[in-house]
Parts: structure tokens; C-alpha cells; sequence
């Protein structure tokens, strides 16, 4: 184990033999959280390390704060985009390495984009959206929220935290996302997977009503096995998820306009009965 740890420490590239479901030709798609003590300066030279070695970075986030989960954790997330497995394999063996990385976790993951049809007709609707978040008033009493350890919802703590965000700067949520498999209604006649429920049932609604409000669709993707590194991760994050979704608000008090959107109240009863758990991270770039 002790060999492991220092092998992580020297090498924050994880070995191709690890990945599974990959052709040799296809692109390798890498998410990375970073627990950094020195966030502003290692977060430049890791990215600098990145575009030495050809590693298509496709989104760098700074984390601020989880909005569902437990302490704060991560500083950093990223999207990494490898040309091959060769091209990781070369990387792998070169290896990237830096003293200041305090925890770490890698996911490889297929990407599940959006036809960019529908993300262009969602926001060709925008405008009824502004319409429907000036005219209607929040309904979703907030104060509700205990301060127990929901897997699936912020805290009270949390939720006044992220309530009385006054920057007007983009905010990136970053979810982790595993669903049930056989989803939790409480009408006991209704028979779905969690999947189904939540990614579909709940999800499309929840992505419509984000492009309405004036947001945008960042990244989505499915988790493919197990983190390919975990070092010195929280038990918020450890072990096997099923997929990945970010999505840019144009500012954080957006977050709370999704519930004027048409079909978003109706559908939470789908997030409600699809999601086992998931770990957000109010982000920005």
C-alpha cells in the first residue's frame, strides 16, 4: 500500500492497462478532482504540464463550495482529452508529478452530449423563460431543509450559503450522480429504474429548464468502472458513480429560477425517487 501511495504522489497520470470499454483508437476522456494547498499557483503549472504533453484540457474549474455533500473538500476540477490510449500510455510513462497534490481522484468516462439541435431549439425559448422568472415567484419553501445528511439535497447551512451568492459571475455545478436501480416512488404502482427516472424522467426537464433560465450545457458523460486513481479522497466522493453532468448558470441565484420553469416542480418527484446519490460543486472558471 505504502509503494502505491508514493507511485500516485510521483505520477498523477493513470495507467491505460486500468481503462476498460476503450478501443485503441478512440479518444480517452479523463475527469480529475485536485485537492491542492497552493491552489492558485500549482493549478498553473499542472495545466502547463498538461499542454506540454498534448492534453487537450477541455474544462479547468475552480471549486468554491459543495452544495450537497459534506465538508468542503476539492479545490480544482478538470476535463481532460487524450488522442489515444497510446497517447496516455506516453504520458503514463513520462509522468506527471507535483509535491503540493494533497488528495486526488481520476474517472475515465464516455461523453453523452446533447444533440446541439436541441440545446439550439431550447434556447430559441429563452426568452419565454425570462418572461416566467419575472412574473412568477418562488413556491419551494427552502427553510424546510434540516441539516442532516440528505444524499440527494443541500443542507440548511448550505442551501443560505448558496442563497446569499451575490456574484454575478458564471457558476458551474458539478454533479456525480448514481441512480437507484429500481426507483423509489411513493405510489408503489409505478415500476421504473432509477435510471429512467432520473436521468430521463427528471433529467431532460431539468436540462430544458436550465437553457431556459438563461443557462448553459457544459458537460455530461457516463463513468466507465471504477476511479481509475483514488488518493486521499473523502467518503463523499469515494468509489463507483454512474455519471457526470455540469451545467453553467449566468449566475448562482439562477439555481433557485428553475422551479419557475414549466414541468420543473412536477418532475422532482422523479429526482426524488430515481437518485441514490450525488456530490455537487458550486464552481467557477
Amino acid at each position: 500500500n505504502s509503494h502505491f501511495l508514493i507511485s500516485l504522489m510521483n505520477n498523477i497520470i493513470p495507467n491505460p492497462i486500468k481503462l476498460i470499454d476503450t478501443e485503441i483508437t478512440n479518444k480517452v476522456t479523463l475527469f480529475y478532482l485536485f485537492k491542492f494547498s497552493k491552489t492558485i499557483e500549482t493549478s498553473k503549472i499542472i495545466k502547463e504540464e498538461f499542454d506540454n504533453q498534448n492534453i487537450k484540457c477541455l474544462h479547468w474549474f475552480n471549486c468554491q463550495y459543495n452544495f450537497i455533500g459534506e465538508d468542503d473538500f476539492w479545490t480544482n476540477s478538470a476535463l481532460l482529452e487524450f488522442e489515444s490510449i497510446d497517447h496516455l500510455s506516453k504520458v503514463f510513462i513520462k509522468k506527471i508529478s507535483n509535491s503540493d497534490i494533497q488528495a486526488l481522484q481520476v474517472f475515465n468516462l464516455t461523453p453523452k452530449l446533447p444533440p446541439k439541435i436541441i440545446v439550439y431549439l431550447f434556447k430559441l425559448l429563452r426568452p419565454i423563460g425570462y418572461l416566467l422568472d419575472c412574473l412568477i415567484k418562488n413556491e419551494i419553501d427552502y427553510s424546510k431543509l434540516s441539516n442532516s445528511g440528505s444524499k440527494i439535497l443541500p443542507n440548511k447551512k448550505q442551501n443560505n450559503r448558496f442563497k446569499n451568492n451575490n456574484s454575478k459571475e458564471k457558476a458551474y455545478m458539478i454533479n456525480l450522480l448514481k441512480a437507484f436501480e429500481i426507483a423509489k416512488y411513493k405510489d408503489k404502482n409505478i415500476i421504473k429504474s432509477g435510471r429512467e427516472a432520473y436521468y430521463e424522467k427528471y433529467g431532460t426537464v431539468a436540462f430544458r429548464s436550465v437553457i431556459l433560465t438563461g443557462g448553459n450545457f457544459t458537460y455530461a458523460g457516463r463513468f466507465i468502472g471504477s476511479p481509475l486513481i483514488e488518493y486521499n479522497a473523502p467518503n463523499d466522493t469515494k468509489g463507483n458513480w454512474q455519471a457526470l453532468g455540469i451545467m453553467e448558470y449566468s449566475n448562482p441565484k439562477k439555481l433557485y429560477s428553475l422551479e419557475k420553469m414549466p414541468g420543473y416542480k412536477k418532475s422532482l418527484k422523479h429526482r426524488a425517487a430515481g437518485l441514490e446519490r450525488t456530490f455537487n460543486i458550486y464552481s467557477i472558471k
